[in-house]
Order: C-alpha cells, then sequence, then structure tokens
C-alpha cells in the first residue's frame, strides 16, 4: 500500500475515534477472508491472498492513526 498522506491520516484517525464500528467491520472482513484463504482454489489463490492484504493493511492504519496524529 502506498504511504498515506497526512490529510488520509487525519481521516482515518477521526473515523476511528468516533466510528469505531468501521474498524470492527474492517477486522471481521480481514478475519473471515483469512479463515476462507485455506479453502480458496488455486486460482482464486491470488486474489484472495490480495484481499487479505488490503483488508490488514486497512485495519492496521485505521488502528494506528490515532497515535500517528497525535
Amino acid at each position: 500500500m502506498i504511504k498515506p498522506d497526512a490529510d488520509t491520516v487525519r481521516a482515518f484517525a477521526h473515523v476511528a475515534q468516533n466510528v469505531p464500528r468501521v474498524g470492527a467491520y474492517l477486522d471481521e472482513c480481514f478475519k473471515q477472508e483469512l479463515e476462507r484463504l485455506p479453502d480458496t482454489s488455486r486460482e482464486n489463490q491470488p486474489l484472495a491472498s490480495g484481499r487479505c492484504q488490503v483488508l490488514k493493511e486497512l485495519t492496521r492504519l485505521l488502528k494506528d492513526a490515532p497515535q500517528l496524529v497525535a
């Protein structure tokens, strides 16, 4: 993932602090995709792996953003 600019980090911090359900939802999606990953067919493996990676990075950014802004 590309490094987000300061405005994007502030926006993620705002969402993390004011709408915590978004973080919980992304975390749920990540865990669900991760659980399904071993059962994914060989031809769909790169796509499923990419979804996991993106969800993981978004979840981490949402979690870390409030500390990065402070």
